[in-house]
């Protein structure tokens, strides 16, 4: 019953998983530390512990975290009695100083416990500790990755596809923007989203086409423009640039256009009609000799 009732504490105290996870450990004890991926100064956060006792005859089992940049309201947790396979969780509750700078804040965390072996006329004290980092940031901060074709035919549609994520403090009112300055790029061309938080990523994407009256292959430059702004107001703004090779399809061609070049060579994974065809007209003239084969073996 006591190790129900214990695992029944850590399910109330355990906050939901934040972005970083860090474990300390040793043959005895587990230590599972959850915090916010991005934190900011003079905003209050949670670090979630969760302990978890692999031996028998473990005691007075100390959690503690310490951070001259960091204020604490109540930097300990004691367990005093945490029987073999049975889990506890406690929440820290933090504040980054108003006047730390952004970038990177190490707090050191330490696991002490007793442990009385079956040779020990007393418990042996264990102490294990391990520095976690937090990343302090005032601004948002929004880092763009984008899945392109390589090529495309012009005239049809196609994909730019993106994740946006926000490695700094809260972000809102994000638009994504694509043009083009070679020429007038149709269809879905703006994504906005009113808010992504810190440490948070979306998905994006844009269904675009070229002009159908492109008669050469063209390296088409889009240019990918990016604002948003921080919950105080101030602007920010990010331009990224992809290309993509347009040309027109064949007439007996089928399938998408992208390819690789190879030297001068540009090899597209196309079908022509006429090999479709082809391929069926064989078909049918193996399968008449086969049966035709069969007539003269009956004969």
């Amino acid at each position: 019953m006591n190790k129900i009732f214990l695992i029944f504490i850590a399910s109330i105290f355990i906050f939901p998983i934040y972005g970083m996870e860090s474990t300390i450990s040793d043959a005895n004890i587990d230590v599972i530390i959850d915090y916010p991926e991005v934190v900011t100064q003079g905003n209050e956060f949670v670090l979630s512990s969760i302990v978890k006792t692999k031996a028998d005859q473990m005691s007075n089992i100390t959690i503690s975290i310490s951070s001259p940049e960091i204020e604490i309201s109540q930097n300990q947790f004691n367990i005093q009695n945490l029987p073999k396979d049975s889990t506890l969780g406690n929440n820290f509750n933090m504040k980054i100083k108003p006047d730390s700078p952004d970038g990177k804040v190490l707090a050191n965390v330490s696991a002490e416990y007793f442990i009385k072996g079956f040779f020990d006329e007393k418990p042996v004290k264990n102490t294990l500790t391990k520095a976690i980092e937090f990343n302090v940031q005032s601004k948002p901060i929004l880092l763009l990755d984008f899945d392109t074709p390589d090529s495309v035919f012009v005239g049809e549609p196609f994909f730019v596809k993106g994740t946006v994520k926000n490695q700094g403090y809260n972000a809102q009112d994000i638009k994504i923007t694509v043009d083009s300055d070679q020429m007038t790029i149709e269809s879905k061309k703006v994504y906005s989203l009113t808010n992504l938080e810190a440490g948070k990523t979306e998905n994006f994407e844009f269904i675009l086409q070229t002009p159908k009256d492109l008669t050469i292959p063209s390296d088409i430059t889009l240019n990918i423009s990016t604002s948003y702004h921080d919950e105080e107001g101030k602007k920010y703004a990010i331009d990224d640039v992809v290309k993509v090779f347009a040309r027109q399809r064949g007439i007996l061609e089928i399938g998408n256009a992208e390819g690789i070049w190879v030297g001068n060579f540009f090899i597209a994974p196309v079908v022509g009609v006429g090999t479709i065809v082809s391929s069926v007209i064989g078909f049918l003239i193996f399968v008449w000799h086969i049966k035709n084969k069969k007539k003269q073996k009956r004969k």
